[in-house]
């Protein structure tokens, strides 16, 4: 059975002749992305430079976005309802690559510039309930959210004067508090 879209002679087996981590990654997203059918797309390798691209725990970040609006629109399915689907790409990515290197790179993947606004979303976020915890002195909790996310909400506010946060709660529960210094 094929996929809408898809080619009839997609990738039939793991890539073995790839140079490095980084090259394995990027035909490894290529194959995929063939396979589903989302072949008008373009993958960029860039170094990560914000919090929301892993910069400190990245080694490279690829970008994917459709070469016209029909893939871009397309792609959002594999962003899923916030960002699960687009997570669950990226893990299966650096399993792919991690079972043939045994290097410590660790690899992001960002679809049509998702990350990018979700940490600006939780960026603003932050500051205004950091403002609301200074005008109230209330402890502000947020919603759970995966660990990425409550990184750049911890970096966002670490240096704000008059609030400090915290996790709390267990795995997918986890939240972050925001209280007052």
């Amino acid at each position: 059975m094929l996929i809408p879209g898809a080619p009839a002679d997609g990738p039939l087996a793991p890539i073995g002749d790839a140079e490095d981590e980084i090259d394995l990654a990027g035909r490894t997203l290529r194959d995929l992305l063939t396979l589903l059918g989302l072949t008008e797309t373009d993958i960029a390798a860039r170094d990560p430079e914000t919090p929301g691209d892993g910069a400190g725990l990245m080694s490279q970040v690829f970008d994917v976005t459709g070469l016209d609006e029909a893939t871009s629109d397309e792609l959002g399915l594999l962003i899923g309802r916030r960002g699960e689907t687009l997570q669950a790409v990226q893990y299966l990515l650096n399993v792919i690559v991690s079972s043939r290197y045994e290097g410590d790179q660790i690899f992001a993947v960002d679809i049509e510039r998702y990350r990018r606004r979700r940490e600006q979303a939780l960026i603003d976020l932050a500051r205004r309930v950091a403002s609301e915890v200074r005008a109230t002195g209330d402890v502000i909790t947020l919603e759970p959210m995966p660990p990425a996310e409550r990184r750049i909400i911890h970096l966002t506010l670490q240096d704000e004067e008059g609030v400090s946060t915290a996790s709390v709660g267990d795995g997918a529960n986890r939240q972050v508090e925001v209280m007052p210094a």
